[in-house]
């Protein structure tokens, strides 16, 4: 099929290349930052917590944990996990139940897209969590992508000692969980899917679609029962009209944050939007600000919906955010224009003056043909430092056996990779996978998983973490670490207060359908 995408940094250049129909294929969930936010959500502060990191002098790749150097000690990771059940008809997301699908292509969990997270948790300032999670009931491995009919959104309360939840079921129904965020207030924010008026079940119709409808909700209370606001951001248009904006968190997923500074609730989301050739409907990114009080959506300079930073990557198959004292930092994994995997920063007044960016740089650049729907890569986790510079983790394949796990530095004044490390050698068929990080003492934990991809039923993933120091030298290595389970882009939590502060965790499903809450051990 002959399709164009159009740049969002050259809006008037047309690149033709051939693009399959994302939507004739499965979505894989590719990889933080499903919840990451400014200091009063999911990811806490990091310009004050995390470690100002030393560049390395070398970036001579380490081996993968199976043939760790002898200088390295291989050692037990003591994960500490509790389960936390949600009381209420509903079963949350878990690996094993629904994230395997033999027809994904590549074989799952390896997949070039992204899809949205079914769980999101966001860190309260007492060292609480409040985590959305979208009702998986009835759910198949074919569900990765979106549910088949719409589930119940809901919201676990857990506990600041995380020994107890209490679970309220939202009045929100929908075919995916596009992000989740609260402010200073305790004021609860979601992003959704509904259908729009044009639905139907012709196939291979373009307003086949579950959910085109993207909205935001805000509400005072967990029930969303007395909501403050409801926007419609897009999709209640006919698909095959031309510029018409729909199926968000198609091909990847969706972020929501709150911005203190400016008081803006901000969203970043895949969308499709036709492009002038008979209703073609393409991939990309969408960035907005959107008023916190009245939920009307703030908009930039110049054409408000179909260039700039409602296009931002032409095949965004990932979306990470994470907002700083004002600014809005993001990563974009993408296939065609550009075709890397990039790290771009935003200030309101420069979206609002010249819908621009302060930088917009990669991380990695992107072998291969624009647009062909193959990065071989995965985006994981970033978080700032206490320098002002990120760190970042990704996986990628491009000039190695198999997909390996690379970290780098990154400035936070200009986007450009200050230095950057291998952190695996995998041999052919052993893939790296969802790869995360924190700040750790005086450095960084990472996680990552291992995957056999010569079996395209494999379930088996080793899960492995990586202690490094500020220059990114490893210190440790972990054996494999049983019993526990990720969900692909959602952040490592570094706990601020409560009970836990100072440790590091993450959120997930697990076998029962119910929360688990892990915890890595304290550092040194």
């Amino acid at each position: 099929m002959s399709s164009t995408m159009i740049s969002p940094a050259s809006p008037r250049r047309i690149l033709p290349f051939v693009l399959p129909l994302l939507l004739s294929l499965p979505v894989l969930l590719a990889a933080c930052g499903g919840g990451s936010s400014d200091s009063s959500a999911s990811q806490a502060s990091p310009s004050t917590a995390a470690p100002a990191a030393t560049p390395p002098s070398t970036t001579t790749p380490a081996t993968s944990p199976a043939a760790a150097p002898a200088s390295v000690p291989v050692a037990d990771f003591n994960i500490a996990t509790q389960v936390v059940t949600t009381g209420v008809t509903g079963k949350v997301f878990g690996l094993k139940a629904n994230f395997f699908n033999d027809g994904l292509i590549p074989p799952s969990p390896m997949s070039n897209y992204g899809f949205p997270n079914p769980i999101i948790p966001v860190l309260n300032a007492d060292g609480s969590l409040d985590v959305a999670w979208l009702d998986y009931s009835g759910a198949t491995q074919s569900s990765v992508s979106g549910l088949g009919t719409p589930g119940t959104i809901s919201i676990t309360h857990v506990n600041p000692d995380l020994s107890a939840g209490a679970t309220t079921a939202t009045s929100l129904r929908s075919y995916k969980l596009l992000g989740f965020t609260k402010d200073a207030s305790g004021a609860f924010y979601a992003a959704y899917n509904v259908d729009h008026p044009y639905r139907n079940t012709v196939a291979g119709d373009v307003n086949n679609v579950n959910g085109n409808e993207l909205h935001i909700a805000k509400a005072s209370s967990a029930s969303f029962s007395a909501k403050a606001w409801d926007t419609l951001v897009f999709g209640n248009q006919d698909n095959s009209k031309d510029k018409s904006k729909g199926n968000p968190g198609t091909a990847g997923g969706g972020v929501l944050s709150y911005d203190a500074v400016n008081q803006k609730v901000v969203l970043y989301v895949a969308h499709q939007m036709a492009w002038g050739d008979n209703g073609t409907r393409h991939q990309a990114g969408y960035f907005r600000y959107f008023d916190g009080v009245t939920g009307s959506v703030v908009a930039p300079a110049g054409n408000a919906m179909n260039m700039g930073s409602a296009w931002f990557y032409s095949h965004n198959f990932n979306q990470r955010l994470l907002i700083d004292n004002g600014t809005a930092y993001t990563l974009a994994h993408g296939d065609a224009y550009p075709r890397q995997l990039g790290f771009s920063a935003r200030t309101l007044a420069g979206y609002l003056g010249k819908d621009n960016t302060v930088f917009d740089k990669p991380y990695q650049a992107v072998d291969g043909a624009e647009g062909d729907n193959t990065t071989n890569a995965e985006t994981g986790q970033f978080i700032k430092l206490s320098s002002g510079d990120f760190a970042m983790v990704h996986a990628t394949s491009q000039g190695r056996a198999a997909r390996d796990v690379r970290i780098s530095l990154v400035s936070g004044a200009d986007g450009s990779v200050r230095s950057s490390a291998w952190l695996t050698s995998n041999a052919a068929n052993t893939q790296a996978i969802m790869p995360k990080l924190e700040a750790y003492g005086s450095g960084f934990v990472v996680s990552y998983g291992l995957w056999n991809s010569s079996n395209r039923t494999n379930r088996a993933i080793e899960w492995h973490f990586m202690q490094l120091d500020a220059s990114l030298n490893p210190l440790l290595l972990s054996n494999p670490v049983a019993g526990i389970e990720f969900v692909a882009d959602l952040p490592l939590l570094r706990f601020t207060a409560g009970p836990n502060a100072g440790r590091v965790g993450w959120v997930s499903g697990n076998d029962s359908g119910t929360l688990s809450v892990n915890l890595v051990p304290a550092a040194h």
